[in-house]
């Protein structure tokens, strides 16, 4: 089937794109991540000036922890009075290799700090705090704190320094990440003994009935929100058994995964002026996103009927 590639097409495909990927669907797992947040936040302001509490959060790639983290930021952010300088909550996303002392450029230039760069350790991370005290910032989320996990020097570990940030009585965090991260947290007890129970995000099951349900409403409501915003004229109606079955095998039960293959469909649907997402859409998406990616080693949408 044709697919428009002109510079018009892209504009137009652009353009929908970009409010997809405002979609926010309040599924439970986000809903009781958005809890802790809250819970954490409350928790740090009643012992402000004791050593504060973290929360693990991890989850395969693609889980959504990202999309979440940054729409709680945004509802804290609504509660602001007009032209508030505060920041509540302070989101810092972390590139590979990151030093704890990059950790705190990051957060400094989170800040909009012009020289987030410059500074030893200790003074990098003294300026932090001092902004977490001017902004007024009561929860610190850390993304893709995987980065962290190795040892900067063969007596210096990051944990410790995490352990000495939390016990510095200004800030809770969160710390967000992969798999990988779990053994950062496993090797330092001191550290795991300021943590709440962790909110993990596990992939759903096919083979539990609720979990299964949870997937499937995540899909219907994707494709009911694709509709509202007018990406699309029509619903998918994609919702049979063998396809929602199909989904959760590309996805491996990762609900943002299904938000990431639907983008990529999405894209193809429009190209080729289409009413809706259909099959074709979601068998090349998977061709072209989930396979070159590894996120399945398989296409079931390939010669599906239905």
């Amino acid at each position: 089937m044709h697919e428009r590639t002109s510079s018009e097409a892209n504009r137009v495909v652009a353009e929908k794109i970009g409010r997809f990927r405002e979609i926010f669907i309040p599924y439970p797992r986000h809903i009781e991540f958005h809890s802790r947040c809250d819970y954490l936040r409350q928790l740090g302001r009643a012992t402000r000036g004791q050593a504060q509490r973290g929360l693990r959060v991890l989850a395969p790639s693609g889980s959504g922890k990202t999309t979440a983290a940054l729409a709680f930021v945004e509802a804290v952010n609504r509660e602001l009075p007009p032209k508030s300088t505060d920041r509540p909550v302070v989101h810092v996303s972390l590139s590979s290799a990151t030093t704890v002392k990059r950790l705190f450029s990051s957060i400094l230039r989170a800040f909009g700090d012009g020289f987030a760069e410059r500074g030893t350790e200790e003074t990098l991370r003294q300026r932090a705090l001092t902004y977490f005290g001017h902004a007024n910032t009561e929860l610190l989320i850390i993304d893709e704190v995987q980065h962290l996990n190795f040892r900067s020097g063969p007596k210096s570990d990051v944990t410790d320094s995490l352990k000495a940030l939390l016990d510095a009585g200004v800030v809770p965090i969160v710390f967000m990440g992969t798999e990988e991260a779990e053994g950062m947290f496993t090797r330092n007890l001191q550290l795991n003994g300021r943590l709440l129970p962790p909110c993990d995000y596990d992939p759903l099951r096919s083979t539990v009935e609720e979990e299964r349900q949870l997937f499937r409403g995540y899909w219907e409501r994707l494709d009911q929100e694709i509709v509202s915003l007018g990406l699309m004229p029509e619903p998918t109606g994609l919702h049979h058994a063998e396809v929602v079955a199909a989904l959760h095998t590309v996805t491996s039960g990762v609900v943002g995964r299904i938000s990431r293959l639907t983008e990529a469909a999405l894209d193809i649907a429009l190209r080729r002026d289409a009413r809706r997402i259909e099959l074709y859409d979601l068998a090349q998406a998977t061709d072209r996103w989930a396979l070159p990616l590894e996120f399945t080693s398989r296409n079931p949408f390939k010669g599906m009927q239905l």
